[in-house]
Protein backbone atom coordinates (compact mmCIF):
# COMPACT_ATOMS: atom_id res chain seq x y z
CA UNK A 1 0.00 0.00 0.00
CA UNK A 2 1.18 3.43 -0.77
CA UNK A 3 2.47 5.31 2.28
CA UNK A 4 0.05 8.20 2.96
CA UNK A 5 1.55 11.67 4.09
CA UNK A 6 -1.16 14.22 4.76
CA UNK A 7 0.03 17.78 4.60
CA UNK A 8 2.59 18.35 6.77
CA UNK A 9 3.82 20.83 4.17
CA UNK A 10 1.00 22.18 2.65
CA UNK A 11 -1.40 22.48 5.65
CA UNK A 12 -4.32 21.01 3.32
CA UNK A 13 -7.21 18.08 4.74
CA UNK A 14 -5.47 15.61 2.04
CA UNK A 15 -7.55 12.95 3.78
CA UNK A 16 -10.62 15.48 3.34
CA UNK A 17 -9.54 15.73 -0.25
CA UNK A 18 -9.31 12.09 -1.23
CA UNK A 19 -12.64 11.15 -0.03
CA UNK A 20 -14.11 14.08 -1.95
CA UNK A 21 -12.60 12.80 -4.97
CA UNK A 22 -13.56 9.26 -4.47
CA UNK A 23 -16.52 10.30 -3.60
CA UNK A 24 -16.98 10.66 -7.13
CA UNK A 25 -15.28 7.64 -8.04
CA UNK A 26 -17.68 5.70 -5.62
CA UNK A 27 -20.75 6.07 -8.17
CA UNK A 28 -20.39 3.07 -10.25
CA UNK A 29 -19.99 0.61 -7.24
CA UNK A 30 -22.85 2.06 -5.11
CA UNK A 31 -25.18 1.56 -8.35
CA UNK A 32 -24.11 -2.44 -8.24
CA UNK A 33 -24.62 -2.64 -5.18
CA UNK A 34 -28.33 -0.62 -5.32
CA UNK A 35 -28.96 -3.32 -8.37
CA UNK A 36 -27.50 -6.40 -6.17
CA UNK A 37 -30.05 -5.82 -3.64
CA UNK A 38 -32.79 -5.07 -5.60
CA UNK A 39 -32.09 -8.48 -6.90
CA UNK A 40 -32.01 -9.95 -3.57
CA UNK A 41 -35.45 -8.27 -2.41
CA UNK A 42 -36.94 -9.82 -6.06
CA UNK A 43 -35.40 -13.51 -5.35
CA UNK A 44 -37.26 -13.19 -1.85
CA UNK A 45 -40.66 -11.61 -2.79
CA UNK A 46 -40.69 -14.73 -5.49
CA UNK A 47 -39.95 -16.70 -2.77
CA UNK A 48 -43.17 -15.80 -0.72
CA UNK A 49 -45.24 -16.50 -3.16
CA UNK A 50 -43.67 -19.85 -4.32
CA UNK A 51 -44.14 -20.77 -0.66
CA UNK A 52 -47.71 -19.78 -0.91
CA UNK A 53 -48.19 -21.28 -3.77
CA UNK A 54 -46.71 -24.75 -2.63
CA UNK A 55 -49.16 -24.54 0.62
CA UNK A 56 -51.57 -24.31 -1.78
CA UNK A 57 -51.15 -27.07 -4.20
CA UNK A 58 -49.56 -29.65 -1.58
CA UNK A 59 -51.97 -28.62 1.69
CA UNK A 60 -55.30 -26.68 0.61
CA UNK A 61 -55.62 -28.18 -3.20
CA UNK A 62 -55.06 -31.73 -1.70
CA UNK A 63 -57.58 -31.76 0.74
CA UNK A 64 -60.50 -31.56 -1.79
CA UNK A 65 -58.46 -33.84 -4.16
CA UNK A 66 -60.63 -36.78 -3.38
CA UNK A 67 -63.91 -37.84 -4.17
CA UNK A 68 -64.56 -38.26 -0.33
CA UNK A 69 -64.71 -35.00 -0.11
CA UNK A 70 -67.02 -33.25 -2.25
CA UNK A 71 -69.25 -36.65 -1.91
CA UNK A 72 -70.36 -36.58 1.82
CA UNK A 73 -73.02 -38.65 3.11
CA UNK A 74 -74.97 -38.51 6.21
CA UNK A 75 -76.98 -41.32 8.18
CA UNK A 76 -79.65 -41.38 11.09
CA UNK A 77 -81.02 -44.15 12.80
CA UNK A 78 -84.73 -44.62 13.73
CA UNK A 79 -86.51 -47.27 15.11
CA UNK A 80 -84.67 -49.13 17.68
CA UNK A 81 -81.78 -46.58 18.42
CA UNK A 82 -80.97 -48.33 21.58
CA UNK A 83 -79.76 -51.61 19.75
CA UNK A 84 -77.53 -49.30 17.26
CA UNK A 85 -75.71 -45.87 16.30
CA UNK A 86 -73.87 -44.40 13.83
CA UNK A 87 -69.97 -43.64 14.42
CA UNK A 88 -69.48 -42.07 10.26
CA UNK A 89 -71.23 -42.68 6.98
CA UNK A 90 -68.30 -42.76 4.12
CA UNK A 91 -68.83 -41.09 0.08
CA UNK A 92 -70.30 -44.89 -0.62
CA UNK A 93 -72.98 -45.03 1.72
CA UNK A 94 -76.50 -44.90 0.16
CA UNK A 95 -80.00 -46.48 0.89
CA UNK A 96 -82.01 -47.90 3.64
CA UNK A 97 -80.69 -50.63 6.29
CA UNK A 98 -82.40 -52.59 8.76
CA UNK A 99 -80.44 -53.86 11.02
CA UNK A 100 -81.07 -56.22 13.49
CA UNK A 101 -78.79 -57.07 16.88
CA UNK A 102 -78.83 -60.83 18.17
CA UNK A 103 -76.50 -60.62 20.52
CA UNK A 104 -73.31 -57.72 21.07
CA UNK A 105 -69.84 -59.14 21.15
CA UNK A 106 -68.10 -59.46 24.60
CA UNK A 107 -64.64 -59.66 25.72
CA UNK A 108 -63.05 -62.50 28.14
CA UNK A 109 -62.41 -62.42 32.15
CA UNK A 110 -61.83 -64.62 34.63
CA UNK A 111 -61.09 -63.88 38.57
CA UNK A 112 -58.84 -65.49 40.33
CA UNK A 113 -58.72 -66.40 44.15
CA UNK A 114 -55.02 -65.87 45.53
CA UNK A 115 -52.71 -65.37 48.50
CA UNK A 116 -51.45 -62.29 49.28
CA UNK A 117 -48.84 -60.38 46.75
CA UNK A 118 -49.65 -63.72 44.29
CA UNK A 119 -47.42 -62.82 41.69
CA UNK A 120 -44.19 -61.56 43.50
CA UNK A 121 -41.13 -63.24 43.12
CA UNK A 122 -40.30 -66.67 45.56
CA UNK A 123 -36.50 -67.21 45.88
CA UNK A 124 -37.33 -71.22 46.72
CA UNK A 125 -39.09 -71.44 43.65
CA UNK A 126 -36.24 -70.52 40.76
CA UNK A 127 -38.04 -70.44 37.41
CA UNK A 128 -41.13 -69.13 38.59
CA UNK A 129 -43.35 -67.98 35.68
CA UNK A 130 -47.28 -68.23 34.33
CA UNK A 131 -48.70 -68.25 31.02
CA UNK A 132 -51.37 -65.24 29.99
CA UNK A 133 -53.37 -65.79 27.17
CA UNK A 134 -50.88 -68.55 25.89
CA UNK A 135 -47.89 -66.39 26.40
CA UNK A 136 -44.87 -67.18 29.00
CA UNK A 137 -44.67 -64.59 31.58
CA UNK A 138 -41.37 -65.29 33.51
CA UNK A 139 -41.35 -63.74 37.56
CA UNK A 140 -37.76 -62.81 38.30
CA UNK A 141 -35.87 -61.35 41.22
CA UNK A 142 -37.10 -58.19 42.44
CA UNK A 143 -40.74 -58.53 40.77
CA UNK A 144 -44.01 -58.06 42.83
CA UNK A 145 -47.36 -58.43 41.80
CA UNK A 146 -47.45 -54.83 40.68
CA UNK A 147 -44.17 -54.92 38.50
CA UNK A 148 -45.53 -58.26 36.53
CA UNK A 149 -49.11 -56.88 36.24
CA UNK A 150 -47.28 -53.72 34.72
CA UNK A 151 -45.26 -55.62 32.12
CA UNK A 152 -48.08 -58.14 31.57
CA UNK A 153 -50.68 -55.34 30.68
CA UNK A 154 -48.32 -53.39 28.31
CA UNK A 155 -47.24 -56.23 26.14
CA UNK A 156 -49.24 -55.99 23.19
CA UNK A 157 -48.78 -59.52 22.06
CA UNK A 158 -50.80 -60.07 25.50
CA UNK A 159 -53.55 -57.94 24.96
CA UNK A 160 -55.15 -57.85 27.99
CA UNK A 161 -55.78 -55.98 31.19
CA UNK A 162 -54.80 -57.15 34.88
CA UNK A 163 -56.02 -56.29 38.07
CA UNK A 164 -55.34 -57.31 41.51
CA UNK A 165 -57.27 -56.25 44.71
CA UNK A 166 -57.71 -57.92 47.85
CA UNK A 167 -56.91 -61.20 47.51
CA UNK A 168 -58.60 -61.36 43.96
CA UNK A 169 -56.52 -61.39 40.49
CA UNK A 170 -59.00 -60.21 37.33
CA UNK A 171 -57.67 -60.69 33.36
CA UNK A 172 -60.04 -59.01 30.38
CA UNK A 173 -58.98 -58.96 27.19
CA UNK A 174 -58.54 -55.78 25.65
CA UNK A 175 -60.67 -56.99 22.24
CA UNK A 176 -63.96 -58.28 22.12
CA UNK A 177 -65.00 -61.30 20.62
CA UNK A 178 -63.42 -64.58 20.71
CA UNK A 179 -60.28 -63.95 20.24
CA UNK A 180 -58.56 -67.54 20.50
CA UNK A 181 -56.36 -69.09 17.47
CA UNK A 182 -53.34 -71.21 16.80
CA UNK A 183 -49.59 -70.17 17.09
CA UNK A 184 -47.41 -70.11 13.81
CA UNK A 185 -46.76 -74.03 13.98
CA UNK A 186 -50.79 -74.74 14.35
CA UNK A 187 -50.83 -75.16 17.97
CA UNK A 188 -53.82 -73.89 20.08
CA UNK A 189 -53.19 -70.36 21.82
CA UNK A 190 -56.47 -69.87 23.93
CA UNK A 191 -56.44 -65.82 24.57
CA UNK A 192 -59.65 -65.61 26.00
CA UNK A 193 -58.88 -64.41 29.45
CA UNK A 194 -56.84 -67.32 30.58
CA UNK A 195 -54.15 -67.22 33.28
CA UNK A 196 -52.50 -70.86 33.80
CA UNK A 197 -50.44 -71.12 36.57
CA UNK A 198 -53.19 -69.26 39.06
CA UNK A 199 -54.88 -72.63 39.81
CA UNK A 200 -58.90 -72.46 38.70
CA UNK A 201 -61.10 -69.16 38.06
CA UNK A 202 -63.96 -68.49 40.00
CA UNK A 203 -66.83 -69.18 37.36
CA UNK A 204 -69.05 -66.87 38.88
CA UNK A 205 -67.20 -63.73 37.49
CA UNK A 206 -66.07 -65.67 34.01
CA UNK A 207 -67.64 -64.25 31.09
CA UNK A 208 -66.85 -65.69 27.46
CA UNK A 209 -65.39 -63.65 24.74
CA UNK A 210 -68.18 -63.95 22.26
CA UNK A 211 -68.50 -62.17 18.67
CA UNK A 212 -71.56 -60.33 17.63
CA UNK A 213 -74.33 -61.53 15.57
CA UNK A 214 -76.65 -59.33 13.88
CA UNK A 215 -78.16 -59.26 10.34
CA UNK A 216 -79.08 -56.24 7.91
CA UNK A 217 -81.57 -56.88 5.59
CA UNK A 218 -82.14 -60.38 6.04
CA UNK A 219 -78.37 -60.87 5.71
CA UNK A 220 -76.19 -62.63 8.56
CA UNK A 221 -72.84 -61.24 9.88
CA UNK A 222 -70.89 -61.82 12.34
CA UNK A 223 -67.83 -59.78 14.20
CA UNK A 224 -65.29 -59.52 17.19
CA UNK A 225 -65.47 -55.90 17.38
CA UNK A 226 -68.98 -54.05 18.31
CA UNK A 227 -68.08 -51.69 15.56
CA UNK A 228 -68.94 -52.76 11.98
CA UNK A 229 -69.20 -50.61 8.63
CA UNK A 230 -71.93 -51.73 6.38
CA UNK A 231 -72.46 -50.18 3.26
CA UNK A 232 -70.32 -47.40 3.99
CA UNK A 233 -72.09 -46.99 7.56
CA UNK A 234 -69.94 -47.69 10.38
CA UNK A 235 -72.23 -48.51 12.96
CA UNK A 236 -71.86 -49.43 16.72
CA UNK A 237 -73.82 -52.30 17.97
CA UNK A 238 -74.87 -51.21 21.41
CA UNK A 239 -77.53 -54.12 22.69
CA UNK A 240 -79.59 -57.02 21.04
CA UNK A 241 -82.55 -55.46 19.40
CA UNK A 242 -85.02 -57.72 21.55
CA UNK A 243 -88.67 -56.46 21.35
CA UNK A 244 -87.73 -53.59 20.57
CA UNK A 245 -87.45 -53.91 16.94
CA UNK A 246 -85.18 -53.42 14.03
CA UNK A 247 -82.79 -50.48 13.97
CA UNK A 248 -83.49 -48.58 10.24
CA UNK A 249 -80.85 -46.53 9.30
CA UNK A 250 -81.17 -44.22 6.09
CA UNK A 251 -78.27 -42.57 4.28
CA UNK A 252 -78.42 -39.54 2.35
CA UNK A 253 -76.40 -36.86 0.66
CA UNK A 254 -74.74 -34.53 3.05
CA UNK A 255 -75.62 -30.99 1.85
CA UNK A 256 -74.30 -28.94 4.32
CA UNK A 257 -71.04 -30.56 4.77
CA UNK A 258 -70.48 -30.55 0.95
CA UNK A 259 -71.72 -26.88 0.72
CA UNK A 260 -68.90 -25.93 3.63
CA UNK A 261 -66.49 -27.84 1.26
CA UNK A 262 -67.41 -25.89 -2.02
CA UNK A 263 -67.27 -22.50 0.47
CA UNK A 264 -64.06 -23.85 2.10
CA UNK A 265 -61.79 -24.57 -1.63
CA UNK A 266 -64.07 -20.59 -2.80
CA UNK A 267 -61.78 -19.37 0.35
CA UNK A 268 -58.47 -21.15 -0.26
CA UNK A 269 -59.11 -20.04 -4.25
CA UNK A 270 -59.50 -16.41 -3.46
CA UNK A 271 -56.91 -15.87 -0.96
CA UNK A 272 -53.76 -16.88 -3.66
CA UNK A 273 -55.40 -14.97 -6.52
CA UNK A 274 -55.35 -12.07 -4.05
CA UNK A 275 -52.10 -12.11 -3.08
CA UNK A 276 -50.59 -13.28 -6.41
CA UNK A 277 -52.83 -10.33 -7.92
CA UNK A 278 -51.49 -7.74 -5.01
CA UNK A 279 -47.97 -8.31 -6.33
CA UNK A 280 -48.49 -7.89 -10.12
CA UNK A 281 -50.64 -4.70 -9.14
CA UNK A 282 -48.47 -3.21 -6.52
CA UNK A 283 -47.23 0.15 -7.76
CA UNK A 284 -43.81 0.24 -8.65
CA UNK A 285 -41.82 4.13 -7.31
CA UNK A 286 -38.67 4.16 -9.79
CA UNK A 287 -37.48 7.06 -8.04
CA UNK A 288 -36.94 5.43 -4.73
CA UNK A 289 -33.73 2.71 -5.57
CA UNK A 290 -32.34 0.69 -2.38
CA UNK A 291 -29.68 3.02 -0.56
CA UNK A 292 -26.45 2.85 -0.34
CA UNK A 293 -25.78 2.81 3.79
CA UNK A 294 -23.99 6.18 3.65
CA UNK A 295 -27.45 7.07 2.51
CA UNK A 296 -28.94 5.37 5.25
CA UNK A 297 -27.34 6.66 7.92
CA UNK A 298 -28.23 10.21 6.48
CA UNK A 299 -31.67 9.54 7.45
CA UNK A 300 -33.93 8.55 10.50
CA UNK A 301 -34.70 4.81 11.02
CA UNK A 302 -38.02 5.83 10.34
CA UNK A 303 -37.55 7.23 7.10
CA UNK A 304 -34.92 5.06 5.89
CA UNK A 305 -38.00 2.04 6.71
CA UNK A 306 -40.69 3.99 4.24
CA UNK A 307 -38.01 4.63 2.01
CA UNK A 308 -37.06 0.61 1.62
CA UNK A 309 -40.80 0.22 1.96
CA UNK A 310 -41.40 1.91 -1.62
CA UNK A 311 -38.61 0.62 -3.16
CA UNK A 312 -39.24 -2.78 -2.58
CA UNK A 313 -42.86 -2.18 -3.95
CA UNK A 314 -43.91 -3.58 -7.45
CA UNK A 315 -41.24 -5.33 -7.94
CA UNK A 316 -43.33 -8.41 -9.47
CA UNK A 317 -45.16 -5.62 -11.02
CA UNK A 318 -47.13 -7.66 -14.28
CA UNK A 319 -44.59 -10.71 -14.10
CA UNK A 320 -45.16 -12.54 -16.89
CA UNK A 321 -44.82 -16.25 -14.56
CA UNK A 322 -47.48 -15.21 -12.12
CA UNK A 323 -49.70 -13.35 -14.11
CA UNK A 324 -49.43 -16.19 -17.17
CA UNK A 325 -50.45 -18.32 -13.98
CA UNK A 326 -53.53 -16.17 -13.09
CA UNK A 327 -54.94 -16.14 -16.49
CA UNK A 328 -54.69 -19.80 -16.87
CA UNK A 329 -56.39 -19.88 -13.27
CA UNK A 330 -59.42 -17.90 -14.39
CA UNK A 331 -59.79 -19.70 -17.66
CA UNK A 332 -59.85 -22.84 -15.53
CA UNK A 333 -62.60 -21.66 -13.44
CA UNK A 334 -64.97 -20.79 -16.46
CA UNK A 335 -64.71 -24.26 -18.30
CA UNK A 336 -66.99 -26.87 -17.43
CA UNK A 337 -66.58 -30.64 -16.92
CA UNK A 338 -68.02 -32.76 -19.54
CA UNK A 339 -70.26 -35.23 -18.25
CA UNK A 340 -70.89 -36.93 -21.95
CA UNK A 341 -73.94 -37.66 -23.49
CA UNK A 342 -74.19 -34.28 -24.34
CA UNK A 343 -73.82 -32.60 -20.81
CA UNK A 344 -71.70 -30.74 -19.27
CA UNK A 345 -71.48 -28.87 -15.87
CA UNK A 346 -69.86 -25.50 -14.87
CA UNK A 347 -69.29 -23.36 -11.64
CA UNK A 348 -71.71 -21.24 -13.50
CA UNK A 349 -74.39 -23.51 -13.60
CA UNK A 350 -74.72 -24.13 -10.09
CA UNK A 351 -74.59 -20.88 -8.97
CA UNK A 352 -71.06 -19.55 -8.44
CA UNK A 353 -69.59 -16.59 -10.64
CA UNK A 354 -66.57 -14.93 -10.86
CA UNK A 355 -67.79 -11.56 -9.09
CA UNK A 356 -66.89 -8.03 -10.39
CA UNK A 357 -64.11 -6.87 -12.82
CA UNK A 358 -63.03 -5.05 -10.07
CA UNK A 359 -61.93 -9.03 -8.35
CA UNK A 360 -59.91 -9.77 -10.51
CA UNK A 361 -61.75 -13.30 -10.95
CA UNK A 362 -62.42 -14.08 -7.16
CA UNK A 363 -65.46 -16.37 -7.18
CA UNK A 364 -68.34 -15.69 -5.26
CA UNK A 365 -71.25 -17.59 -4.35
CA UNK A 366 -73.99 -16.18 -6.14
CA UNK A 367 -77.17 -18.16 -5.85
CA UNK A 368 -76.78 -20.75 -2.79
CA UNK A 369 -79.97 -22.30 -3.19
CA UNK A 370 -79.35 -23.27 -6.92
CA UNK A 371 -75.86 -24.55 -5.59
CA UNK A 372 -77.68 -26.83 -2.89
CA UNK A 373 -80.44 -28.45 -5.54
CA UNK A 374 -77.34 -28.94 -7.70
CA UNK A 375 -75.99 -30.99 -4.86
CA UNK A 376 -78.72 -32.43 -4.06
CA UNK A 377 -80.07 -33.89 -7.19
CA UNK A 378 -76.56 -34.70 -8.38
CA UNK A 379 -73.55 -35.00 -6.21
CA UNK A 380 -71.59 -37.23 -8.72
CA UNK A 381 -71.58 -34.32 -11.22
CA UNK A 382 -70.51 -31.23 -8.46
CA UNK A 383 -67.31 -33.78 -7.71
CA UNK A 384 -66.40 -34.56 -11.42
CA UNK A 385 -66.47 -30.61 -11.68
CA UNK A 386 -64.24 -30.22 -8.94
CA UNK A 387 -62.09 -33.40 -8.94
CA UNK A 388 -62.62 -34.85 -12.50
CA UNK A 389 -59.69 -36.16 -13.86
CA UNK A 390 -58.24 -37.23 -17.53
CA UNK A 391 -57.54 -35.32 -20.86
CA UNK A 392 -54.41 -32.80 -20.77
CA UNK A 393 -54.59 -31.29 -16.62
CA UNK A 394 -52.01 -28.60 -17.87
CA UNK A 395 -54.85 -27.33 -20.45
CA UNK A 396 -56.86 -24.71 -18.02
CA UNK A 397 -59.31 -24.98 -21.00
CA UNK A 398 -59.84 -28.86 -20.71
CA UNK A 399 -63.16 -30.07 -20.26
CA UNK A 400 -61.74 -33.71 -19.54
CA UNK A 401 -60.64 -32.45 -16.29
CA UNK A 402 -61.47 -31.21 -12.50
CA UNK A 403 -60.80 -27.54 -11.56
CA UNK A 404 -58.14 -29.21 -8.82
CA UNK A 405 -56.54 -31.12 -11.50
CA UNK A 406 -56.14 -28.37 -13.31
CA UNK A 407 -55.33 -25.82 -10.64
CA UNK A 408 -52.63 -28.02 -9.05
CA UNK A 409 -51.06 -28.48 -12.54
CA UNK A 410 -51.30 -24.81 -13.45
CA UNK A 411 -49.80 -23.74 -9.94
CA UNK A 412 -47.13 -26.72 -10.41
CA UNK A 413 -46.17 -24.98 -13.94
CA UNK A 414 -45.97 -21.34 -12.17
CA UNK A 415 -43.47 -22.85 -10.04
CA UNK A 416 -41.05 -24.28 -11.62
CA UNK A 417 -40.99 -21.33 -13.62
CA UNK A 418 -40.21 -19.60 -10.45
CA UNK A 419 -37.31 -22.43 -9.50
CA UNK A 420 -35.84 -21.66 -13.41
CA UNK A 421 -36.00 -17.71 -13.18
CA UNK A 422 -35.17 -16.88 -8.96
CA UNK A 423 -34.19 -20.11 -7.59
CA UNK A 424 -37.06 -20.91 -5.28
CA UNK A 425 -38.20 -24.15 -4.14
CA UNK A 426 -41.50 -26.07 -6.24
CA UNK A 427 -42.20 -27.92 -2.71
CA UNK A 428 -40.67 -26.46 0.07
CA UNK A 429 -42.78 -23.64 2.39
CA UNK A 430 -39.98 -22.89 4.15
CA UNK A 431 -40.00 -18.76 3.73
CA UNK A 432 -36.22 -18.93 4.63
CA UNK A 433 -35.30 -21.71 2.27
CA UNK A 434 -31.67 -21.11 0.70
CA UNK A 435 -32.30 -20.18 -3.58
CA UNK A 436 -30.65 -22.76 -6.16
CA UNK A 437 -27.73 -21.42 -7.61
CA UNK A 438 -28.32 -22.32 -11.27
CA UNK A 439 -31.42 -20.15 -11.50
CA UNK A 440 -30.95 -17.07 -13.60
CA UNK A 441 -31.37 -14.22 -10.60
CA UNK A 442 -28.62 -16.03 -8.78
CA UNK A 443 -26.37 -15.91 -11.69
CA UNK A 444 -27.20 -12.56 -11.95
CA UNK A 445 -26.11 -12.04 -8.34
CA UNK A 446 -22.99 -14.00 -8.98
CA UNK A 447 -21.61 -11.65 -11.64
CA UNK A 448 -22.35 -9.01 -10.24
CA UNK A 449 -20.72 -9.61 -7.14
CA UNK A 450 -17.78 -10.28 -9.15
CA UNK A 451 -18.02 -6.56 -10.62
CA UNK A 452 -18.57 -5.22 -7.06
CA UNK A 453 -15.33 -7.00 -6.29
CA UNK A 454 -13.21 -5.80 -9.45
CA UNK A 455 -14.65 -2.53 -9.01
CA UNK A 456 -13.40 -2.79 -5.30
CA UNK A 457 -9.91 -3.11 -6.26
CA UNK A 458 -9.85 -0.72 -9.18
CA UNK A 459 -11.04 2.16 -6.06
CA UNK A 460 -8.87 1.25 -3.77
CA UNK A 461 -6.03 1.85 -6.60
CA UNK A 462 -7.77 5.08 -7.10
CA UNK A 463 -7.28 5.80 -3.81
CA UNK A 464 -3.53 4.97 -3.66
CA UNK A 465 -2.85 7.11 -6.77
CA UNK A 466 -4.49 10.17 -4.92
CA UNK A 467 -2.19 9.87 -1.85
CA UNK A 468 0.79 8.96 -4.31
CA UNK A 469 -0.38 12.07 -5.97
CA UNK A 470 -0.25 14.25 -2.80
CA UNK A 471 2.30 12.48 -1.37
CA UNK A 472 4.52 13.81 -4.37
CA UNK A 473 3.09 17.42 -4.24
CA UNK A 474 3.91 17.51 -0.42
CA UNK A 475 7.88 16.24 -0.96
CA UNK A 476 8.18 18.46 -3.22
CA UNK A 477 6.85 21.85 -1.53
CA UNK A 478 9.14 20.28 1.17
CA UNK A 479 12.21 20.03 -0.58
CA UNK A 480 11.03 23.64 -1.73
CA UNK A 481 10.54 24.86 1.40
CA UNK A 482 14.33 23.56 2.40
CA UNK A 483 16.08 25.66 -0.54
CA UNK A 484 13.89 28.63 0.21
CA UNK A 485 15.29 28.83 3.37
CA UNK A 486 18.91 27.92 2.32
CA UNK A 487 18.76 30.65 0.06
CA UNK A 488 17.32 33.14 2.58
CA UNK A 489 20.49 32.44 4.85
CA UNK A 490 22.86 33.44 2.02
CA UNK A 491 21.29 36.85 1.55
Amino acid sequence: MTMRITGLSSGMDIDSMVKTLMKAEQGKRDKLVKQQTSITWKQEAYRDVATSLVDFRNNKMSKYNTMSSLTAKKAEVTGNTAAVSITSANSVASGTMSVKVDNVATAARNVYATSADPLAYDASNPGQYITVNGKRVDIVAGDTTDTVIARINADKDINATVMYANGRLSITNNKTGNQSGTDSGGNPIDKNAVITGLGTADAAYHVDGVDANYSVNGLSFTSQSNNVTVNGVSLLLKSATGTGGDSVISSTVDVDKIVDTIKSFISDYNAILDQVNGKLNEPLYRDYQPLTQEEQDAMSDKQAELWETKAKSGLLGNDSILSSMVTSMRTAMVTGFDLGGGKSISIQSIGISTGKWTDYGKLVIEDEDKLRQAITEDPDSIAKLFNGSGGNASDPASTSSGLVTKLSSTVLTALQGMTDKAGTSSYSTDKNGSFIASSMLSEQLRTIAKQISDQDALLQRKEDQYYKQFSAMETAMNRYSSQASAFSNYA
